[in-house]
């Protein structure tokens, strides 16, 4: 066993601090004697790209006390309610993907598992994001707040996540840090113990710093689970075909000022729009099968107007490592896997390892050679990047032809999971019942993500919702709680406040 009091996180960004929080926490809430130290170097810039997260990032602030306000200000964020999906579908078909769930709040009826609500949509003809409070948020460019006597009043019953730039808030969360020591310097090697642990890193300046646990932060390099352990790669580009992110901005303007991510596919791959509050980070996201960079820039240009000015050509490989957790190495954010940018994956999934780690396999001593536990931990991470993978896979189940991506796409990508989830969902809808509990209530992709994607893709059956509706004869409770919802929904949209000027009152 081994007494854990120096946890070294290798590398700084937003995983970085997250892990150094997350870290930290642990502690101080069992009042232990430990330190945590994060090596982020000066010589290596953070390039900010705009990224969007889920509504676990909101429960983030909320658990460390970091003021929202305080956090608007500094990372210049903007509030999202979900997802706009343009030309997926069809070229000139827009669905959204709202991620509230009204299922949460509804009386429950038996079985608790059918989701009645978006059942009753389905059977009627009417889009699942109908219901969503965040359609209808999203639609109007609102946030769900007041302002009255100078103060301002959240008015929903759900979470909402947000938009910013990656590098601000790893500034942000470095300036609010307590109790971690940050270590300006370049890691060059490490050295092991005789168990095959990591004894010690060791960098530029000459510094050799003696570790306990070390979390590899890195990103794309890997430089310790990759380097060190030479831990394989699972690809995921056989199902997930972009390949290659050109980041750069658009100006922002009333028009543009969104509370939504846009995805909005494109002849070769999508582009992403994500509102800060100076500007739009956008990029494209494209596959150099088909296409060079240059044509890439072209295509976009094409597409807005006007000239953009990519910041950079990024190429990468979708996929995950087969293991996470090594001896006394554990990767986090980009070092343990990356899919693509949709559906603000990355984030959502660097938190929920770290919550999961920290709450069930984190112990004051610990043994780096139980095999069985550190197994545990690696299959439940690898089911989720699995499961990320399988959701994003299905946003690409499309009647586009109009190019040989989109070709190839249909041909050669959807894999058989999602091949054999569509054929499930003709039969009976989506339930929480098909996804099996492995990450001890936390959340992630289920049924309630599935929805909205599937409706507007096209991929639900109207028939099979309305024989679900009589079989468990729910039509003339669900129609009721449907119109009470409908119009609570719109008596809280017509109470809130523009994005813009939320934003406003919330930084002046």
């Amino acid at each position: 066993m081994k007494k854990i009091k120096n946890v070294v996180i290798l590398g700084g960004g937003t995983a970085g601090w997250l892990a150094a929080y997350i870290m930290s926490d642990f502690f101080n809430s069992n009042k232990l004697d430990g330190k945590v130290k994060i090596i982020e170097s000066s010589k290596i810039p953070t390039i900010g790209v705009g990224e969007g997260t889920t509504s676990i990032f909101y429960e983030f602030l909320k658990k460390y006390k970091l003021d929202e306000t305080d956090f608007l200000k500094e990372t210049k964020a903007t509030l999202k309610f979900g997802i706009v999906h343009k030309d997926w579908k069809e070229l000139g078909n827009t669905y959204y993907g709202p991620i509230d769930d009204p299922q949460l709040i509804a009386p429950k009826n038996k079985p608790e598992t059918f989701e009645y609500l978006k059942a009753y949509a389905i059977a009627a003809g009417r889009p699942v994001s109908e219901i969503h409070l965040h359609t209808l948020l999203m639609q109007n460019k609102k946030v769900p707040y007041t302002y009255k006597n100078n103060n301002l009043e959240l008015i929903s019953p759900f979470y909402y996540a947000y938009h910013f730039d990656n590098s601000l808030v790893a500034n942000y969360l470095k300036k609010r840090s307590k109790n971690i020591e940050i270590i300006d310097d370049i890691y060059t090697s490490s050295s092991l113990n005789d168990d095959g642990t990591i004894k010690s890193l060791h960098f530029e300046s000459g510094l050799e710093l003696g570790v306990d646990l070390v979390i590899d932060c890195s990103g794309f390099k890997k430089l310790i689970i990759g380097d060190q352990y030479k831990t394989k790669w699972k690809s995921y580009e056989n199902n997930l075909p972009v390949n290659r992110a050109m980041p750069f901005f658009l100006d922002i303007n009333e028009e543009n000022y969104i509370n939504y991510t846009l995805a909005w596919a494109q002849k070769f791959g999508w582009m992403w729009q994500i509102p800060t509050q100076e500007r739009i980070g956008a990029g494209y996201v494209y596959c150099d099968q088909f296409i060079s960079p240059d044509q890439a820039q072209e295509e976009i240009e094409k597409v807005l107007g006007h000239k953009i000015e990519p910041r950079r050509d990024i190429k990468f490989n979708s996929g995950r490592l087969e293991k996470y957790w090594v001896k006394n190495c554990l990767a986090i954010g980009l070092s343990s896997g990356f899919l693509e940018p949709l559906e603000a994956t990355s984030i959502h999934s660097t938190l929920v390892q770290l919550i999961l780690f920290a709450s069930e396999y984190l112990k004051k001593e610990m043994n780096f050679n139980d095999d069985k536990k550190i197994s545990d931990f690696n299959n439940r991470i690898a089911r989720q990047f699995d499961d990320f993978k399988t959701f994003l896979n299905m946003h690409y189940v499309s009647k586009r032809r109009d190019s040989k991506f989109w070709n190839y796409v249909a041909d050669e990508c959807i894999s058989e999971e999602t091949k054999n989830f569509i054929s499930l969902w003709q039969k009976e809808l989506p339930s929480l019942q098909h996804f099996e509990e492995y990450l001890s209530g936390l959340p992630h992709v289920q049924s309630q993500l599935y929805f909205p994607v599937l409706d507007g893709l096209g991929l639900l059956n109207k028939e099979t919702a309305r024989d679900q509706m009589d079989e468990h004869n729910l039509k003339s409770s669900a129609r009721k709680y449907y119109n009470e919802f409908t119009d609570s929904f719109n008596d809280i949209v017509s109470k809130s406040l523009k994005h813009s000027d939320f934003i406003s009152i919330s930084t002046k």
